[in-house]
């Protein structure tokens, strides 16, 4: 391997780990999310729905910065795809029925739309982490 492709393998194990670093932020994000959601079912309450949309525009911000970091080790290694479906995807119309209204049939659409974050979330990690040990094999 010439130093120049070594040098471009390690950019992209460096972009890989901080992809990684901000899918797992925005996991964490989501997870505190849907515990909040969860609640907010059970129990409901306006404060709950206050909490949970504060929690999800946590996500909405760890999602934004890892959608950037993939899009930076995309470029790197030009193998990682679906960037552009890590959203929360809520809207402002369910966010503000969902803190207004406070029924269980906008808390589980809100509920149902954490989900599908945090399984995107997670397949977006488990490809990142792929590509990187094959760009780690390589060193």
């Amino acid at each position: 391997m010439t130093p120049d492709e070594q040098r471009e393998v390690t950019e992209a194990i460096s972009a890989g780990r901080r992809a990684i670093a901000s899918l797992e932020e925005a996991a964490d994000a989501l997870d505190s999310a849907s515990r909040w959601g969860l609640f907010d079912l059970v129990m409901g309450g306006f404060i709950a729905s206050l909490v949970k949309r504060s929690r999800l525009d946590d996500a909405e911000g760890a999602l934004e910065r890892a959608r950037a970091d993939l899009r930076a080790f995309t470029r790197e290694v030009r193998d990682v795809r679906a960037i552009e479906e890590l959203r929360v995807g809520v809207g402002p119309v369910a966010s503000t029925l969902d803190v207004l209204l406070d029924n269980p049939f906008v808390d589980l659409y809100v509920q149902k739309r954490i989900d599908d974050a945090q399984d995107s979330v997670e397949a977006a990690i488990g490809a990142t982490k792929t590509v990187l040990a094959r760009l780690e094999a390589l060193r």
